[in-house]
């Protein structure tokens, strides 16, 4: 979990000026819309942090670059997990999409958590209770702290084969600002003060399964961090992480800063207004200030928040590309589309599926369509048919039985002598 701390710290105290004192505080923290860049050298085996005390010279001017990242400095208000996190006065998103809050206080700079999204849908939110530490407030040579921290996690287990997954941890840290000098990188020469920290975590992980919940491992970790905070204005220019036996891990040096805007994070919803009319609301971050609309059946649009009539009923993919002067991003999302007469609509109102949520099984009523042959089609968060089932021309009523499925949000489609006339959602505990 060190690189998720590194990752807030590493970007959130960029641009901040030292004063004669080497004194870093509140009134130095960057601009929102500040953009941080920065290289791992991961082959340093043998680097030394070098002494402690004043007056240093450090030279890492060899360092190279095996991989890079980017964190932007954003207000938390805009961003998508801003619910979770109403206390924090900064955020940084970074290049993978995790968003990491953090607030200062009037002794301490605390990481409150983060949130990412995951790959089959849906997000992750790690809420640290009690915070973690970054730095103290303010920061001087010959500053110290320790405290304790940790977080716990709940997961949706069925892609392990288990019911949940959980993941807690447990940390302590203490730490020093045990020197101040000259450091030298690839990107330049800084004046800086340097933190030794030493972090203790453990972290456990639980799977649920049948209703207990089984310890599946357990993983404990002490690393060592040196970071260098510049005089200049860049802040945390560089940390050399090393192991419980003093072996060096990776080093992370800034490579390089600017105060631009950020490029925008697309997201959009609908309502869908009947036989076929979808009105999009356009619900992107960070400003974006040009909007293309793919809606899936061949044409588009250039307005914020369109409306849009299909003709025909079916499954559409919907794509929103979002720009600014900093770049652009794309959100896509699959749509049911139902067309019908008004008089099929009418009938359509008079299906009804209950109970919402429901556990082991689903009823469905067919109202106006009872006697007719009909399909019923369960689909999950990523679009996959899990359960189908089709009645005779005498029912009035057909169950879905699905003990088996996993806990979520799930789409039924309702089909009437082979037509599409209702889309429902439903949820499973």
């Amino acid at each position: 979990m060190i690189k998720f701390y590194l990752s807030l710290s590493v970007a959130l105290f960029c641009g901040l000026t030292l004063s004669a004192q080497i004194t870093i505080d509140g009134t130095d923290i960057p601009p929102f819309g500040a953009v941080l860049s920065f290289g791992e050298d991961t082959l340093v085996a043998g680097l030394e942090p070098g002494p402690a005390g004043a007056g240093q010279s450090w030279d890492f001017s060899s360092l190279h670059t095996h991989s890079t990242f980017q964190n932007s400095v954003v207000d938390p208000a805009e961003t998508p997990y801003a619910a979770d996190f109403t206390d924090a006065t900064f955020s940084l998103r970074g290049t993978d999409g995790f968003f990491s809050y953090a607030k200062l206080t009037a002794d301490a700079l605390l990481v409150l958590g983060g949130s990412a999204p995951l790959p089959g849908g849906g997000s992750a939110t790690a809420r640290f209770d009690p915070p973690q530490q970054l730095l103290p407030a303010p920061a001087t040579f010959g500053s110290s702290f320790s405290n304790d921290f940790g977080f716990t996690i709940f997961l949706d287990g069925s892609a392990f084969g288990v019911d949940s997954v959980q993941v807690r941890e447990s940390g302590t840290q203490v730490a020093e600002i045990d020197a101040w000098g000259t450091l030298s990188l690839p990107s330049g020469e800084y004046e800086t003060l340097r933190q030794r920290i030493e972090t203790v975590t453990v972290d456990s992980i639980f799977v649920q399964f049948f209703g207990a919940w089984i310890p599946f491992t357990t993983l404990e970790e002490t690393v060592i961090t040196y970071e260098w905070w510049a005089k200049d204005g860049r802040a945390q220019v560089l940390s050399l992480d090393y192991d419980e036996s003093g072996n060096a891990l990776s080093a992370t040096h800034l490579t390089g800063y600017s105060e631009s805007m950020v490029a925008p994070v697309a997201a959009f919803s609908y309502e869908a207004i009947g036989n076929g009319e979808v009105q999009f609301t356009d619900e992107s971050q960070f400003g974006p200030v040009g909007w293309l609309w793919n809606f899936g059946d061949g044409t588009t649009s250039l307005e914020r928040n369109p409306s849009h009539t299909y003709a025909t009923s079916g499954m559409y993919e919907v794509c929103l590309t979002v720009a600014n002067g900093a770049g652009q991003d794309v959100n896509c999302q699959d749509i049911d589309i139902v067309v019908t007469s008004n008089e099929e609509a009418l009938a359509a109102a008079t299906i009804n599926a209950y109970p919402s949520p429901f556990t082991d099984a689903l009823t469905v009523e067919l109202g106006a369509f009872s006697g007719k042959n009909a399909r019923l089609s369960l689909f999950n968060s990523l679009g996959q048919l899990v359960q189908q089932e089709q009645t005779g021309s005498s029912a009035q009523s057909l169950s879905l039985y699905a003990d088996t499925l996993p806990a979520g949000i799930y789409r039924l489609v309702v089909e009437v002598e082979g037509r599409m006339v209702k889309v429902l959602s439903v949820s499973k505990l």
